[in-house]
């Protein structure tokens, strides 16, 4: 009796381990449950990214490639394995996905969309954050670089967009940078770095404020001329932002300064 009782615990417990295996075997092989494709085809890896299953759609999508590096699709899973990365937020992993492309497939027609994502992958890294702007740095050679080897590309209204974007990005760093200078008073630190920023980043959208302040850092360096000039600049070229009409009465102010001083 006593040996009975003694072994039961141990039958409950392989029952138990039993039935745990079970689970796990369930669990594993419910990952690929109702996909229609067999393992290590590319309509696999197809089918789970159209299903936003992203971690067993790049699963798959590197298993075919592996098993099928010289068939015509496996340029295209590769392709699709970055884009992959980019929906789940893995900008680093994409980038070198698409590096991955440009090498291993180069006669591909996906190169050059693996060129401009990788391009979009290191901005998107920035995440728009102005702290390190690293990635835009990155980004900027990368379009420029795609901008010259596809210059007439359909991804170009794109390219020039993000450059738009990175150019802003850049400026409203720099802008932070003169907001500290002006606290303290360093104008001459001002003036050179607007005058860098008007000179480099000429296709921002920022240049008018860049340019306005410049004048304002001009007129606290006794420079009448060079805050005359951008006061022009901004009434001419930039009729339409908010810094023409400012310009404008900045700029008879000037003018008026100026006739007193001669009289």
């Amino acid at each position: 009796m006593l040996h009975a009782i003694a072994i039961r615990p141990l039958i409950v417990r392989c029952w138990l381990a039993a039935l745990a295996g079970g689970l796990v075997l369930a669990v594993v092989a419910g990952c690929g449950a109702g996909n229609p494709h067999p393992p290590g085809s590319y309509e696999r890896g197809v089918y789970f990214a159209e299903k936003g299953k992203d971690i067993e759609a790049v699963a798959a999508l590197e298993s075919y490639v592996r098993q099928n590096p010289t068939d015509s699709l496996a340029a295209e899973a590769q392709f699709l394995k970055g884009k992959t990365y980019l929906e789940m937020g893995e900008y680093p992993l994409a980038a070198v996905e698409f590096q991955i492309l440009r090498k291993d497939f180069p006669t591909s027609p996906r190169v050059e969309d693996a060129l401009f994502q990788e391009g979009v992958a290191y901005l998107w890294q920035v995440g728009r954050i102005e702290r390190d702007i690293t990635g835009a740095y990155e980004a900027r050679l990368h379009f420029l670089k795609f901008s010259q080897e596809y210059p007439g590309s359909t991804h170009m209204p794109a390219v020039l967009e993000y450059m738009g974007e990175i150019s802003d990005l850049m400026v409203r760093k720099r802008l932070e940078q003169v907001k500290i200078y002006k606290q303290l008073h360093r104008y001459e630190a001002v003036a050179i770095t607007l005058d860098d920023v008007i000179a480099e980043e000429a296709g921002s959208s920022l240049i008018p404020e860049a340019m306005w302040e410049r004048a304002l850092a001009a007129e606290r360096l006794n420079d009448p001329d060079t805050a005359a000039d951008m006061y022009e600049t901004l009434i001419t070229g930039f009729p339409d932002s908010r810094y023409a009409s400012r310009a404008e009465k900045a700029l008879r102010k000037l003018d008026a300064d100026d006739d007193e001083g001669d009289g």
